[in-house]
């Protein structure tokens, strides 16, 4: 299991790439998951032709898949 420094070291090499990606939305780090912190690809909707263009694992260290439909930013509220 690698640490979160070091997932932290790979979504930074990677998040281009995967945002590039048809239907990802998101790249994170989720440090509560199931087995220990994780990469959290984040995707729009779940396809098999979405999901068909993601790798499984990057550098060895597996990718958890999280639907969350489109995410957008906020504006800051006065």
């Amino acid at each position: 299991m690698a640490t979160v420094d070091k997932l932290k070291e790979i979504k930074r090499r990677h998040s281009a790439a995967l945002l590039q990606k048809p239907g990802v939305c998101g790249v994170d780090i989720d440090e509560s998951a199931p087995g220990g912190p994780a990469i959290t690809v984040h995707l729009e909707s779940d396809t098999k032709q979405i999901r068909s263009t993601l790798p499984k694992d990057l550098e060895g260290e597996p990718l958890r898949i999280q639907i969350t439909g489109s995410i957008r930013k906020q504006r800051a509220s006065s």
